[in-house]
């Protein structure tokens, strides 16, 4: 499959995902930490603290 084939895959099958199985993908892949703020592995300090600071995390 060339690169075009798999980004339409993932598209499509994204389209199909609740907001549950959305945010447990990304609590899986450590992009949001277990509170559903954004984790410190991929974002800088600055933007985690700014996350924290602003009390709005994306938790179901």
């Amino acid at each position: 499959m060339c690169i075009q084939e798999l980004t339409n895959k993932i598209k499509e099958s994204s389209k199909k995902k609740s907001h549950s199985e959305r945010i447990a993908l990304l609590k899986n892949a450590h992009i949001i930490d277990s509170e559903g703020y954004y984790s410190p592995n991929f974002f800088s300090t600055e933007t985690v603290e700014k996350d924290r600071k602003s009390k709005f995390s994306i938790n179901v």
